[in-house]
């Protein structure tokens, strides 16, 4: 097993093709594969082969295409780790996935993440300029390091110690609209995705202070009880994404390694207190909002009514859930 410490492309800023993402190991005819990062179940399951995706420098690329490279035996190893139980459980449907373990769902959105980071990392900031810098700066960059450890600890088994994630899931209805969405904010690490009647909405990195903040509110925790429409969905997606963008403390931890198993356990430090986020402002709130509501043809003049009013899917003027199924069918 190679040893940890020996492989962190962060150090030397290296991310080259001849090696294993995951583990370092130089790849040859005998051990090489590939990695889709969008897994191959997941692009037959929502037809994605041949649709694109837009990476950060504008430049289009097809998903069947979305590959960086592998060893065979980290490919086995996130494969019956990570793949399998998450493709499992999509399959089955809302109430099979929320019985899955968070770490497992953790590291399946990071592997998605890091994936993504280490394919844009071959990029330009300008595709007309070869000599123009990359998209990601050194120092921007150092801040994935940990986001990397996170990713190891599904091929050394590492144990962590509350959790650096915050994941909150619920359900859609699954006859509304597209079944398939995803977005990924890699400098906030904000990570949104549905999954036919699944939705998930979780930070990467940010030691469970979104979920605490938002297990705070009862109305909050109440929409874990009801059907979403999609355009619900989406603007708790705006809620969440706004809220992550008021985050002003730096998450830490603590690694331990052991010389000959890698890295065994990963420490999350308690950032919680009086001023976790910055104050809510309902004008930039709606600058989000229209973000995520654009495919319903939405914009900021019809969402920002001026002072704290901005209009809502999720709620009634009382405060109430908004039955919009019903709203809908009258």
């Amino acid at each position: 097993m190679i040893e940890i410490e020996k492989f962190n492309p962060f150090d030397i800023m290296t991310f080259s093709y001849d090696k294993c993402f995951l583990c370092g190991e130089e790849l040859d005819n005998e051990n090489c594969s590939e990695e889709h990062i969008y897994p191959k179940w997941l692009q037959r399951k929502f037809n994605l082969w041949n649709k694109t995706i837009d990476l950060l420098n504008g430049t289009k690329i097809q998903y069947k295409d979305l590959k960086i490279p592998c060893c065979r035996k980290c490919n086995g190893i996130l494969s019956d780790m990570i793949e399998m139980p998450i493709s499992e459980a999509v399959d089955a449907g809302f109430a099979t996935f929320i019985m899955l373990d968070e770490k497992t769902i953790f590291q399946w959105l990071n592997k998605l993440a890091y994936g993504m980071l280490f394919k844009e990392l071959s990029l330009k900031s300008d595709r007309s300029d070869p000599q123009s810098p990359s998209i990601y700066n050194e120092e921007y960059l150092k801040e994935h390091k940990m986001q990397f450890l996170f990713l190891q600890s599904i091929i050394y088994n590492s144990v962590f110690f509350n959790n650096p994630w915050s994941i909150l899931i619920f359900k859609i209805n699954p006859e509304q609209e597209e079944k398939y969405w995803a977005y990924e904010n890699p400098f906030s690490k904000f990570f949104a995705i549905r999954l036919n009647d699944i939705g998930v909405i979780a930070n990467l990195m940010d030691n469970g202070c979104l979920k605490d903040s938002f297990m705070q509110f009862e109305h909050m925790k109440e929409l874990f009880n009801n059907d979403l429409h999609p355009i619900q969905f989406a603007e708790l997606c705006a809620k969440l994404h706004y809220k992550t963008y008021l985050l002003n403390k730096t998450p830490y931890y603590t690694i331990a390694f052991h010389k000959n198993y890698g890295l065994q356990h990963i420490i999350s430090h308690d950032i919680s207190g009086s001023v976790v986020f910055s104050e809510w402002n309902q004008e930039e709130y709606a600058y989000h909002l229209e973000f995520f509501l654009s495919g319903w043809g939405l914009k900021f003049s019809d969402l920002y009514l001026g002072g704290n009013l901005v209009m809502s899917y999720l709620r009634n003027e009382d405060g109430s859930f908004k039955n919009l199924f019903n709203t809908l069918k009258e």
